[in-house]
């Protein structure tokens, strides 16, 4: 087919779909409409499944964390890292590493004058939590501030309010340290965080490492985790991979084996997406079929008498399949529009679902959920909308490919 002949089909299509422009705006609207709230649900899963992974991995994990052999299972002071240097040493010299946060962990008991509950005390540097993960962004109430005595700490909000304790109150937190003895450390709150990680909004008490360090019992050079953020993600299995080799006597995970409920749950997210998307495309499929069929039938005759003229069959096939690839442009461009203005709304002012606060906190779900952008939501809905074009245009151009000229023409 020649450049002009083409152009002439399309300028030919542009002008039989303007002669019935309020059933070809109806299609135009419904492909733009529809592509609008896919899209939009479509950024809020992958924003809500992003919000908890980069939390998860900012407030905990990093990209990798390196534990003793057995702690995660016992979570007992017997399994620390005793002397924490050889590591660290070696994370200092390794330029994929672009942050790294020492911490020493402990269960026990968190109590107050009324109420008590499990905690995890958990000891951190802040300059260091700062540049891992900007823990001050976690903060929802108070500052966290260790204080001229070494005694202030920083509490999950969901510990907070199972314990009653707002910020300048005192809680008391006992535990058996390294040698077996049960002792207790007086705090005072200096700061609520919330994460929408559970494991430290539920349970989690923040204090100073080294007055951690003391209360254990471990040495100055103990540790129960050691959390890496590296310089580029993409490089997470090569890091994880070498550190295990280098050391052998300590495990070394990705966020992706401490927390496979998140892996999961992203896999169930494309998954959510892939079948709104297939019904989303297989509505504007119909849609665009319904109007190429009926506008074949009405034009029976024009095309009949075109043919009489000498129009060749090719011809009107294309005239018809650039109708439908029109229709679906257009509707593709309007949709665009819309999507991106409605997802660049969803990423900056959020969806607001603070009504279902405390059902969703208890799952970990920020009340707020913000959408992610990609640039892929728009290349393939316009591949899948082209695509759609293209075979809800095959029966009406079979049915124009059978058209009988002579009866054609007596009608």
């Amino acid at each position: 087919m020649s450049k002009t002949t083409f152009t002439l089909a399309l300028k030919m299509a542009w002008h039989s779909l303007w002669r019935r422009a309020r059933r070809s705006g109806l299609v135009i609207l419904m492909i733009a409409g529809s592509m609008t709230a896919m899209l939009a649900i479509e950024g809020l899963y992958d924003g809500m499944v992003k919000t908890m992974r980069e939390s998860t991995i900012r407030s905990d994990s990093g990209e990798i964390s390196v534990y003793a052999p057995k702690f995660r299972l016992y979570q007992s002071l017997e399994y620390a890292i005793a002397d924490d240097r050889p590591l660290l040493e070696a994370l200092d010299a390794d330029t994929a590493v672009a942050a790294y946060s020492v911490r020493l962990s402990q269960t026990g008991l968190a109590s107050t004058a009324r109420k008590s509950a499990m905690g995890r005390l958990v000891g951190i540097d802040l300059e260091a939590e700062e540049r891992f993960g900007q823990l001050s962004g976690f903060v929802k109430t108070g500052k966290i501030d260790w204080g001229r005595r070494q005694n202030g700490c920083a509490i999950g909000k969901k510990l907070a309010e199972d314990l009653g304790v707002e910020v300048g109150h005192r809680l008391v937190f006992s535990s058996q340290n390294a040698q077996g003895d049960i002792s207790a450390v007086s705090l005072y709150v200096t700061a609520i965080v919330q994460t929408s990680n559970l494991l430290i909004d539920n349970q989690t008490i923040y204090v100073a490492l080294p007055r951690s360090r003391t209360f254990s019992g471990l040495g100055a050079n103990g540790a129960t985790q050691v959390a890496l953020r590296l310089a580029a993600p993409s490089q997470t299995e090569a890091v994880a991979a070498r550190l295990q080799a280098a050391f052998p006597g300590l495990e070394v995970e990705t966020w992706q084996t401490l927390y496979p409920v998140l892996q999961q749950m992203q896999e169930m997210m494309v998954i959510f997406n892939s079948i709104t998307f297939a019904i989303v495309m297989l509505v504007v499929l119909i849609g665009i079929f319904g109007v190429m069929l009926v506008s074949v039938l009405e034009r029976t005759r024009e095309f009949g008498i075109l043919i009489a003229l000498g129009t060749p069959q090719s011809q009107l096939r294309t005239q018809v399949a650039a109708e439908a690839l029109v229709l679906g442009v257009v509707g593709f461009v309007l949709g665009a529009f819309t999507s991106y203005a409605a997802l660049w709304y969803l990423q900056t002012q959020g969806l607001d679902l603070r009504e279902y606060a405390a059902g969703l906190e208890a799952f970990g779900y920020n009340a707020v959920v913000y959408a992610d952008i990609k640039s892929r939501y728009f290349t393939n809905t316009f591949l899948a909308i082209i695509a759609a074009a293209i075979v809800s245009v095959l029966m009406p151009l079979r049915r124009l490919k059978k058209l009988n000229l002579i009866e054609v023409i007596q009608v």
